[in-house]
């Protein structure tokens, strides 16, 4: 049976409806439940398939933080620096969907350890590189690495949990995602103090190479394997539209900036709605001739996972923004140091930790909607805060007050991150959990690096056109930066109401 009728008969079982489109019997669920039983996962299997996560997660943070001394070390330009950092992303972007389509066919044990042995090979590359060029071609290929094992973490969650222990994972997954960025940072502030390479940037590489044999070892002896029933096909037209569309769009947004977005990035740009639309049109074609498209329709009948995508979109791209000019307004703006900026960042990170532990908890008592909606309303009140004070002290900004006042804004991203992948994936069924999961992972990464181009594009303006001393206009920007935030998690926190209440 193909995933996509399979995917109707599941969401036809659940509503009680007869599927239109595909007009079958469908299997008697287990009574008392719509879903076969998962067969669960162990505290260690668990945590085995969240490595790749914190691993692709702490690599991009920690590299991020060595971009300066890498140009110092190879004579980068400006413009190749930022290379390092943005064909990381398009690499991991791009093939997010198609890596979570394979593991769906082939096995998400399998993909999850191709990737990882490339991302270890690849980041011994970089390690190792001689020139700037071998550096952006070596990251650019772990990216494509981390597209491959990183859609199988949530898949593996989506079909071998149920109820409490589902939540608990999903509680563990935000943990993961939002505190390896500040554990990245910290790592890669310690080590660029340690050059026992002859440079203290190939010390971070280095670090995701060791990182990722440990990973590498648990996983062969932990790893659970799963698939999803169905034609062994992929959709190859499919995913070169979707290739082609992420690349217009996430191109321009990555290097727009550093070139002086010449007319080429805005072709793209107009280009981009074309391609997602062609693309869209492909995946219906293929689903009403009962073949197997690369993203599911059904998936967006789940008004769950719709909602869920437009909420990712803004809690991502207002992140992405924050954490950029946050980096760079104290480092370029204030004068700190790359450990100081990554020690004040780190108890927001240890508080969104242990907040989306508990979080993983009260789902199952409060559930999702509840947790959502109280989330964003509590980090849009701390962020309107935050950004006041930034606001009064400006280049006298204190250290000690703006890290207790960002633990305050942990604790609102934690009832926001965690919740909101457990929502989205509650109704998806086992058979496209890995395509689930490449869309909802591809979204966050292209928002992220949305917020990213929108922020450095809007602090260059403010910059250029500001008679200000330069720490009172950096400082300024970061206070307007989560203003806009906390309108975003206002908004967020009224989607979070139009969820299903199931």
């Amino acid at each position: 049976m193909a995933t996509s009728s399979a995917l109707n008969d599941n969401l036809s079982s659940r509503t009680g409806e007869p599927d239109r489109e595909n007009d079958r019997a469908t299997p008697s669920p287990a009574p008392g439940s719509s879903e076969p039983p998962a067969p669960g996962l162990g505290m260690g299997r668990l945590l085995t398939t969240l490595s790749a996560l914190l691993l692709s997660v702490v690599s991009f943070a920690a590299a991020g933080i060595a971009v300066p001394d890498i140009g110092a070390s190879l004579g980068a330009t400006a413009a190749e620096q930022s290379l390092v950092v943005s064909v990381y992303a398009l690499g991991f972007a791009v093939p997010m969907v198609l890596g979570g389509r394979l593991g769906d066919l082939y096995g998400r044990r399998r993909l999850f350890l191709l990737g990882m042995a490339g991302f270890i090979l690849f980041s011994l590359v970089a390690t190792l590189a001689p020139s700037i060029t071998v550096l952006i071609a070596a990251r650019a290929l772990t990216g494509v690495s981390a597209a491959a094992m990183v859609p199988q973490v949530l898949a593996t969650i989506t079909t071998s949990t149920r109820g409490p222990e589902r939540a608990r994972a999903v509680a563990l997954f935000g943990a993961t995602a939002g505190g390896a960025t500040a554990i990245g940072q910290v790592l890669g502030g310690l080590v660029l103090s340690v050059p026992l390479l002859g440079a203290p940037w190939r010390m971070v590489f280095a670090m995701s190479v060791l990182m990722g044999v440990i990973a590498f070892g648990a996983a062969l002896r932990w790893l659970p394997d799963t698939s999803a029933p169905g034609h062994r096909s992929l959709d190859l037209v499919g995913t070169t539209l979707l290739g082609l569309a992420l690349l217009a769009l996430m191109i321009p947004i990555s290097q727009g900036g550093a070139l002086g977005w010449p007319v080429w990035c805005w072709a793209l740009l107009g280009a981009t709605p074309v391609l997602f639309a062609a693309f869209w049109r492909w995946q219906l074609r293929l689903h009403r001739g009962d073949r197997v498209p690369l993203v599911p329709p059904p998936l967006f009948r789940l008004s769950s996972y719709r909602i869920g995508l437009i909420m990712a979109l803004m809690l991502q791209s207002a992140f992405g923004a924050f954490t950029f000019l946050y980096a760079i307004s104290t480092q370029t703006g204030l004068g700190w140091s790359p450990m100081h900026t990554a020690l004040v960042l780190l108890p927001f990170s240890l508080c969104f930790l242990t907040v989306s532990i508990w979080s993983g908890k009260l789902a199952p008592r409060f559930g999702f909607r509840r947790l959502l909606t109280i989330g964003g309303l509590i980090q849009a009140a701390l962020l309107g805060i935050t950004a006041t004070s930034v606001f009064l002290q400006s280049a006298g900004l204190n250290s000690w007050t703006f890290a207790a006042l960002l633990v305050g804004v942990g604790v609102g991203q934690a009832f926001m991150f965690g919740p909101l992948v457990g929502a989205m994936i509650a109704e998806v069924p086992p058979a496209s959990a890995g395509a689930a999961s490449g869309v909802l992972q591809t979204t966050q990464q292209a928002a992220m690096g949305l917020g990213v181009a929108v922020a450095g594009g809007l602090l260059g303006a403010a910059l250029t056109g500001s008679t200000a001393p330069t720490g009172q206009a950096y400082m300024s920007a970061l206070a307007i930066c989560m203003l806009v935030q906390a309108a975003f998690a206002l908004t967020f926190a009224l989607c979070a109401l139009a969820l299903p209440r199931r």
